[in-house]
C-alpha cells in the first residue's frame, strides 16, 4: 500500500476557505468603509497598478469592481505604464510590495 503524502501546496489550498472566512470576518468593517469611500468618489472608472505577485490581486480586484460596482476598470503592471497618470475622477487602490520594489503609487 502506498502512503499518501500531503504537500505544503495541497495543505495551503485546503486552508483557503477557512483563511478567506477569517479575513472577511476580521476586515469586514474595513472593507465596508473602503466601499463607502469609493462610492463617495463617484468615479467613472477605476485604475489599479501593481507589481509582481500583487498584480494577480489587482486582477481579482478588477473583476470584483466590474461585477459589484458596475464600473469599468483598468489594470496596469508597473512596467506597462509609459508615463505618470492622474485624474481627479480616478479612485486608487494600492497593494503591498517588497521593500526594494518600485512603488506603484509613484505611477498614479
Amino acid at each position: 500500500m502506498q502512503a499518501t503524502v500531503q504537500t505544503n501546496m495541497r495543505r495551503e489550498i485546503d486552508e483557503i476557505p477557512e483563511a478567506a472566512a477569517r479575513l472577511l470576518d476580521r476586515l469586514a468593517k474595513d472593507f465596508a468603509g473602503t466601499g463607502a469611500a469609493l462610492r463617495a468618489e463617484d468615479s467613472t472608472f477605476v485604475v489599479t497598478v501593481a507589481c509582481g505577485l500583487s498584480d494577480h490581486a489587482a486582477m481579482s480586484l478588477k473583476y470584483s469592481i466590474e461585477l459589484s460596482a458596475k464600473l469599468p476598470s483598468l489594470r496596469f503592471g508597473c512596467h506597462s505604464l509609459q508615463s505618470t497618470v492622474s485624474s481627479p475622477t480616478w479612485s486608487r487602490a494600492a497593494f503591498p510590495r517588497r521593500p526594494r520594489a518600485p512603488s506603484p503609487l509613484g505611477l498614479l
